[in-house]
């Protein structure tokens, strides 16, 4: 699918993405996006027909196996949190104040 990029889509783009770009910034990032753009729509015309999914790109790797494990212990997870109380971790406050 051939997008064309062009000021409307750029203007788009800046209103989706909470920013506001100068006119020479518009510029290189249009040509910047058609760049890209254009690698992706090569990797579209390769070929691969007989090619089997990988689910990792390195051949051979190997996950270990799903199977339970003993957890930590409390006191040992808490061994190196900075700041504690009751058994709890304090983090830093979400709520201004």
């Amino acid at each position: 699918m051939k997008v064309e990029v062009n000021e409307e889509l750029m203007k788009k783009l800046e209103k989706l993405a909470l920013i506001s770009l100068s006119d020479q910034e518009r510029v290189e990032f249009m040509r910047d996006l058609s760049k890209i753009l254009d690698f992706f729509n090569a990797i579209d015309r390769v070929n691969l027909e007989g090619v089997e999914p990988m689910f990792h790109p390195v051949p051979g790797s190997r996950l270990r196996s799903d199977s339970i494990q003993p957890s930590l212990k409390r006191e040992e997870a808490l061994l190196n949190v900075p700041k504690k109380k009751d058994g709890f971790i304090i983090g830093p406050s979400t709520i201004g104040g």
